[in-house]
């Protein structure tokens, strides 16, 4: 008999609580400030509030699922979450292929830069072996190109 008497003021609470916060319902007020800027408050605020009729209407719930086309639902969306990790995962690959690409490249483009800096010659050879030196205004422009070569592909 103890244990009803003390749960009596919390049953009267909750049905006082429940009683008044259905009848409660606020007002809402809509104003636009001097600076363009839209506002919402309870209470309104300067001659342009205006009060803003809202309706509510009651969530509407969703049809039960069988376990069938959850189920079907289910493996439908592990299907795509494994094709966009594949997905992913090409990408993932075509980058690391591409940085690899580029860090040799990077690699020739210096070697190729540090042979005509240092060289104390800059030759080619020809299709039958013989060697064409060239002469400093194409030894310049060849170091030109080298140095942007390094730039393209060093960063």
């Amino acid at each position: 008999m103890n244990i009803k008497f003390r749960q009596a003021p919390l049953t009267i609470g909750f049905l006082l609580m429940v009683f008044f916060t259905s009848f409660s319902h606020a007002e809402i007020y809509r104003w636009t400030d001097e600076n363009g800027k839209v506002h919402f408050s309870d209470k309104p605020v300067g001659k342009e509030a205006k009060k803003l009729n809202i309706k509510n209407e009651p969530t509407k719930l969703l049809p039960e699922q069988s376990n069938e086309e959850r189920k079907r639902k289910t493996e439908q969306y592990l299907r795509a979450r494994k094709e966009e990790r594949k997905e992913i995962e090409k990408k993932d690959r075509e980058k690391k292929q591409q940085a690899r690409i580029k860090k040799e490249k990077c690699r020739e483009a210096k070697k190729k830069y540090k042979e005509i800096t240092e060289a104390s010659a800059v030759y080619y050879k020809n299709k039958d072996g013989t060697r064409d030196y060239l002469g400093e205004d194409l030894r310049i422009k060849e170091e030109l190109r080298a140095k942007n070569e390094v730039k393209k592909w060093c960063g």
